[in-house]
């Protein structure tokens, strides 16, 4: 989410805590999917792990490189202390060169932790109004003696000087992206083309849902209703609207973008703000991975000197789960966990455990593998069943189950005929 996260923040008027917990769970669902992908095509392909010698010891590389997660550290405290996200910048930045750049066998370089400790005891005096708390300011204090006397390998001027220049860059890409998107939403307030765009929307929803419900409303299934139908559709056309509008933009543009033109149509539908917010966002990344304007896989097209457009489909298809988990928070807001009004224990459980599950099924028949190979036949009913469980009922849930189950069995059953026959 990046940078995207502190302003939706800012427009819901939450926490930013609000905002990491909500989006906890649908993250890691998107991750669900991956590992699950990776996981049964390596099985697969027959492909092995790393053997214990090949592995990197953990005690070896904490000790090496312990000193570097110091400011990761402050900018959390400061972060879940309450104080702006410009306040943890900076001081994750000031750490960075303290750890980095400042130690005892450089003792002019010794100025700069001296310089932030004295910013730190103002900040934390009564004099400078509302500053850090006598704890928060201890907490900083002690990171910052630790950083700087920490014999570890400091980094010259020359890379200091480089690493600022980079992050300069970073910046000004982000920030021109961002005026030329102000200058689209500016026109989209004043025009009303967002409220416009949400009516075309559900209208279009509500003619295709009137010409499909003849065909499907005898499925006893409330998705299959009239009124069920056209939420779905609107939920399609929204997100299909987000894929392409947020395609080769930075996250941070196309968030303001996408929430002023698909916020009001998603409002029409009901949906609570705060998963309207991740709906639009979600979709909106999407197009990242989506061909064919796919810039992030492009950009690993070019480092793995790979096919682009291979690329970008092998990319899609790992990312599947980050497709379908917006659509159940939607329908099921309890899986953000911070509405009070969804959510519910229970209802969080079966909603999240059966969505991890039914992205595990879909990843094993995009991989083609789950417990042996997979025929084109069982792979679709593994999917089917796997489509089944990610939708956010019970009903839906014990009829995956009854599609997986039976052919999970199969696959257990001529494993151990496998096994045997090579015994």
């Amino acid at each position: 989410m990046g940078a995207a996260s502190f302003l939706m923040a800012e427009y819901l008027e939450v926490p930013y805590t609000t905002i990491v917990i909500a989006a906890i769970v649908p993250a890691l669902m998107h991750y669900i999917g991956v590992l699950s992908i990776v996981h049964f095509t390596a099985k697969r392909l027959g492909l092995k792990a790393y053997s214990a010698d090949e592995l990197p010891l953990l005690g070896k590389v904490w000790r090496e490189g312990w000193f570097t997660i110091i400011p990761l550290i402050a900018l959390l405290v400061i972060l879940f202390s309450g104080y702006s996200a410009n306040m943890a910048a900076f001081m994750g930045l000031m750490l960075c060169i303290v750890v980095g750049f400042s130690g005892p066998e450089r003792p002019l370089s010794l100025a700069i932790p001296l310089g932030l400790l004295a910013f730190i005891f103002w900040k934390a005096s009564p004099a400078s109004g509302e500053g850090f708390s006598p704890m928060l300011g201890g907490v900083l204090a002690g990171l910052t003696l630790v950083g700087a006397l920490t014999r570890n390998h400091l980094q010259s001027f020359r890379q200091l000087f480089d690493s600022f220049h980079l992050g300069v860059q970073y910046a000004l890409a982000v920030g021109a992206a961002a005026s030329a998107v102000g200058i689209v939403v500016g026109v989209i307030n004043t025009t009303g083309v967002g409220f416009r765009l949400g009516f075309m929307v559900t209208g279009g929803a509500a003619d295709m849902a009137a010409a499909l419900h003849p065909l499907v409303g005898w499925i006893p299934f409330d998705l299959f209703t009239q009124s069920g139908l056209q939420q779905f559709l609107s939920l399609c056309l929204i997100a299909m609207a987000c894929i392409l509008m947020g395609a080769g933009l930075p996250t941070t543009a196309l968030y303001i973008m996408l929430v002023a033109v698909a916020t009001p149509a998603l409002s029409q539908l009901g949906v609570p703000p705060l998963a309207t917010h991740m709906f639009v966002l979600y979709y909106g990344v999407l197009s990242e991975i989506t061909p064919p304007v796919c810039a992030s896989a492009y950009a690993a097209a070019g480092i793995a000197n790979a096919n682009p457009f291979r690329t970008g489909l092998s990319a899609f298809s790992l990312g599947l789960g980050k497709l379908m988990v917006p659509m159940v928070f939607v329908y099921a807001p309890t899986m953000l966990i911070v509405l009070p009004e969804y959510f519910t224990w229970s209802s969080f459980l079966q909603v999240s455990i059966s969505c991890a599950l039914g992205i595990a099924a879909i990843g094993a028949a995009v991989a083609g593998y789950f417990l042996t190979w997979i025929g084109a036949g069982s792979r679709l009913i593994m999917a089917a069943g796997g489509l089944m469980l990610v939708a956010p009922t019970l009903q839906t849930d014990l009829l995956g189950l009854a599609i997986i189950v039976p052919l999970a069995l199969w696959q257990s059953r001529s494993l151990r005929a496998a096994s045997n026959q090579a015994e």
